[in-house]
């Protein structure tokens, strides 16, 4: 499997399966690492509307800043 880096502007943010994340606050945004092996996943909605899965594989951690969001992953 291979996982690209994603810088995405986002309009709104759901981590599918709650329960497979962790969170934190850090001095760069909001972080939420996954802890779901061998992936967890999440949903971007895009400023234009659309929505896109992605996977998101364990012990990585999601940044979400005012309006983009970070992340090692690939789409589902």
């Amino acid at each position: 499997m291979v996982y690209s880096y994603q810088v995405v502007k986002f309009q709104t943010v759901s981590f599918v399966q709650g329960i497979h994340w962790s969170q934190s606050v850090g001095d760069k945004g909001i972080l939420y690492k996954s802890i779901k092996d061998p992936y967890s996943k999440l949903i971007v909605q895009s400023p234009n509307g659309s929505k896109k899965l992605y996977r998101v594989p364990k012990d990585r951690t999601v940044v979400v800043t005012i309006d983009i969001v970070h992340f090692l992953g690939e789409s589902a």
